[in-house]
């Protein structure tokens, strides 16, 4: 039914700094309403993990292949944090909700990422001395830079 959802929660985690970084894989194959929810349970300040806080949101869209997400939070009391997926429309819904590689820094997350679809068909498609760029990053001093990546090496 519309709206019902499920709720995948992570053991409780100690920090050791504040800064954190959750990376994953996930896909949204279903309707085009469908959201991915990224929760932190925090320590209430009795001992208990209650205290919760939504991180973000990722709702569907038409484009049905695995992305990456980079979401910053930060914390140093204990915590866990779990995915919700919640239900859009079950008429129109031909799949759901996928995670994998989920994984937890205590760092920053990156300010840049340039996502490559495809590899195997442009390694295919060129031949060595062939390159791509991609888009223009802005780092955090403020400078612009792009990258050049040759798919076989340089001559």
């Amino acid at each position: 039914h519309a709206g019902q959802s499920s709720l995948l929660e992570f053991c409780i985690l100690y920090p050791r700094r504040k800064e954190k970084c959750l990376h994953f894989c996930y896909r949204l194959n279903g309707s085009p309403q469908d959201k991915l929810v990224i929760w932190v349970k925090k320590d209430n300040g009795t001992g208990n993990v209650r205290w919760m806080e939504k991180l973000h949101t990722i709702t569907a869209d038409e484009e049905h292949h695995w992305k990456l997400a980079s979401i910053p939070f930060s914390t140093q009391t204990k915590f866990r944090y779990g995915f919700q997926g919640i239900t859009g429309d079950p008429a129109k819904s031909v799949g759901g909700v996928a995670i994998d590689d989920t994984s937890l820094a205590e760092t920053n997350c990156p300010t840049n990422v340039w996502h490559i679809r495809n590899f195997t068909s442009l390694f295919n498609s060129t031949s060595k001395g062939n390159y791509i760029i991609s888009p223009v990053f802005c780092s955090s001093e403020g400078y612009a830079f792009a990258l050049r990546l040759n798919p076989h090496r340089r001559n």
